[in-house]
C-alpha cells in the first residue's frame, strides 16, 4: 500500500513560490485554513499530477489557469510544476535522503526539539523583512522556471588549445582577452533536470507545464508518458476519476450515479479496473493484428493476380539482358577489327607520308643545285656581254683609224 509523503508544489494556482507538504504518514492530516486560502489547491495538484486533463475538472476554463497569473507585487510564473512522492512503507528504508533533506516519514518531533525551538525563534524575532524573503522567494522561483524551460540557451568560451610554438593554453586565453574577434562563444541548447536519489520503495511523480503549451510528466526525474504514470497507479484508487480523490460535489454525484458509473467506482476499489483496462488494449491489439492480417491477404492477393504480368516482363527483361550481351560482344569484335585495320591504315600512312619526305627532300636539293646552275649562267652571261660591248667598241675604234 502506497503512502504519501510529500507534496511539492512551484507556479501552481495560488502557489507562486515552492511549496512542500511533507506528511507523517501516521493517521489523519488535515488542512485548515479561512475560506480562499488555497486548500482546495492542494487536492487539485494532486489529482493534476496524476493526469488529470479536464480543466473544468481543476475548476479553470483552459489548462493554462493552472499556472500562477501573478499578482499587483508578483509577476506571472512561467510555467507549473508539481511533484507527489509516495512510498512503500515496507520497501522503504530512508536512508539515502537528497541534498538538505530532512526525514520525517514515519516520525514525530520530540518535546523540546530543534523544530520547537526553530518555531520559537522565529515567532519571538519582531524585526524580519518580510519584502527581502519574498524578493529571495521570487528569485528562487525565477531560477526554477529557468533551469526547467526546455532548451535553455548556455553560453561557453571554447578552450584555448596548445599552438605550434609551444604557447600554453593560459596564453591563449590572454590573446583572446586581449583580441576579442578571437574569442569564440558556444551557445549550447541543454536540458537540465534536478535529479533526486533514488531510494528503495519511493515514487516521485512531477508534472510541468509551460505557458508556451508544453507540458511534460517525470517519473524519478526521467521523462516518461503519461501512459507509464497511468499504468503505474492503475488499481491503486489513485487517478483523475478514481475514488481516492472525493471532493464535496462528488460525494452527491456518487449517490445519484446510475449503477454502471458506480459499478466503475466499486471495480476500481476492488482492483480489477487495471485487468479490464489490460484486457481492452489487448483487444485493441488484436483488432489492430486482424486488421494488419486483413491487409496482408489483401497484398497477397493482388501480388498473385499481377504474378503472370510480373513473369511475362521477367522473361523479357531476361532477353533483352541476353540480346544486349550478344550485341555488346558482336559491337566489341567490329570495333576491334575496326581499330586493327586503322591501325594498318596508320601504318602505311606514316610510311607513304615518309616516302614523300624524302622525295621532297631530294627534290629540294636538286632544285637548290638547278638555283645555283642558273644563277651561274646568268653571271656568265654578263661576263660574255660585257666582253662583247668591249670587243664592239675596240672594232669601232680600229674601223675609225
Amino acid at each position: 500500500m502506497l503512502k504519501l509523503k510529500k507534496v511539492q508544489i512551484l507556479g501552481f494556482k495560488s502557489f507562486c513560490d515552492r511549496t512542500e507538504v511533507q506528511l507523517t504518514g501516521q493517521g489523519i492530516a488535515a488542512i485548515v485554513g479561512p475560506n480562499g486560502c488555497g486548500k482546495s489547491n492542494i487536492s487539485d495538484a494532486i489529482n493534476w499530477v496524476l493526469g488529470e486533463q479536464s480543466a473544468k475538472s481543476l475548476r479553470g476554463i483552459k489548462m493554462e489557469d493552472v499556472i500562477f497569473a501573478g499578482t499587483r507585487e508578483r509577476k506571472p510564473t512561467g510555467m507549473a510544476e508539481v511533484s507527489l512522492t509516495l512510498v512503500d512503507p515496507e520497501v522503504y528504508d530512508g536512508n539515502t535522503l537528497a541534498e538538505g533533506e530532512t526525514e520525517v516519514f514515519g516520525a514525530e518531533p520530540a518535546k523540546g526539539s530543534d523544530a520547537d525551538q526553530n518555531v520559537t525563534t522565529i515567532d519571538a524575532l519582531s524585526d524580519w523583512d518580510e519584502s527581502a524573503l519574498r524578493s529571495e522567494a521570487a528569485l528562487e522561483t525565477e531560477e526554477a522556471v529557468a533551469d526547467a524551460q526546455p532548451g535553455t540557451t548556455y553560453e561557453a568560451e571554447v578552450p584555448a588549445k596548445k599552438s605550434a610554438d609551444g604557447a600554453t593554453v593560459a596564453e591563449g586565453e590572454a590573446n583572446a582577452e586581449l583580441n576579442p574577434a578571437n574569442n569564440v562563444v558556444l551557445k549550447i541548447r541543454r536540458r537540465k533536470f534536478g535529479r533526486t536519489p533514488i531510494r528503495a520503495g519511493e515514487i516521485t511523480v512531477t508534472r510541468r507545464l509551460f505557458r508556451s503549451g508544453d507540458s511534460e510528466y517525470l517519473l524519478n526525474g526521467k521523462i516518461c508518458r503519461l501512459r507509464d504514470i497511468q499504468d503505474i497507479f492503475m488499481g491503486t484508487g489513485l487517478g483523475g476519476e478514481s475514488y481516492a480523490m472525493i471532493s464535496q460535489e462528488r460525494i452527491g454525484s456518487i449517490l445519484s450515479a446510475k449503477p454502471l458509473d458506480r459499478r466503475a467506482i466499486i471495480e476500481e476499489a476492488a482492483g480489477i479496473t487495471r485487468f479490464k483496462t489490460k484486457k481492452r488494449l489487448a483487444e485493441l491489439r488484436l483488432e489492430s493484428a486482424k486488421q494488419n492480417l486483413s491487409r496482408v491477404n489483401d497484398i497477397f492477393e493482388e501480388v498473385t493476380r499481377q504474378m503472370g504480368v510480373l513473369k511475362r516482363q521477367a522473361a523479357k527483361a531476361e532477353r533483352y539482358g541476353a540480346l544486349r550481351d550478344e550485341l555488346r560482344g558482336k559491337l566489341r569484335v567490329v570495333l576491334a577489327s575496326r581499330l586493327a585495320q586503322m591501325d594498318a591504315e596508320q601504318s602505311a600512312t606514316s610510311t607513304e607520308i615518309g616516302r614523300l619526305g624524302e622525295l621532297i627532300d631530294s627534290q629540294a636539293a636538286q632544285l637548290e643545285t638547278m638555283d645555283a646552275e642558273h644563277s651561274a649562267g646568268v653571271n656568265r652571261g654578263y661576263e660574255l656581254d660585257a666582253q662583247i660591248r668591249e670587243t664592239g667598241s675596240r672594232a669601232n675604234s680600229s674601223g675609225r683609224a
